[in-house]
């Protein structure tokens, strides 16, 4: 009796699954958002970085030394863990007021330097 009946089909079978895009994914957008933060930061170093070393450094770094010794200026006054970052560079020799001097820093590291958002000048040491 049955036999005579239709196969039942559903005409939005295929409507109620959505395809979701790689690029709406939640996991892909954060890695995507993280990755433009992270490009923007450097990139606003790199942009602003030779801005902050002086004429008279920019001078002496055109000499092709093999180390300079340098003022840096932080826009702030230098904590512990800016102190352990320019040890990384060179070799502290205290500080005066906002000001620390670094001896012996390659001319790739003082680039390097510039680049940090905290640090407002970087000059030449006075002297030798």
């Amino acid at each position: 009796m049955m036999a005579d009946a239709a196969p039942v089909t559903s005409p939005d079978i295929n409507t109620t699954f959505r395809i979701r895009r790689w690029y709406r994914r939640r996991d892909v957008l954060f890695i995507i958002i993280v990755t433009a933060i992270v490009a923007v930061y450097y990139a606003y170093g790199y942009a602003t970085g030779p801005g902050r070393i002086t004429a008279d450094l920019h001078a002496a770094l055109d000499a092709d030394p093999k180390r300079v010794n340098i003022v840096i200026t932080p826009k702030f006054a230098p904590e512990q863990f800016h102190m352990a970052v320019f040890q990384e560079y060179g070799a502290m020799r205290g500080t005066e007021g906002m000001a620390a001097t670094l001896y012996r820093v390659k001319p790739a590291d003082v680039r390097r330097l510039s680049r940090r958002y905290w640090i407002e000048k970087i000059d030449l040491a006075p002297g030798k």
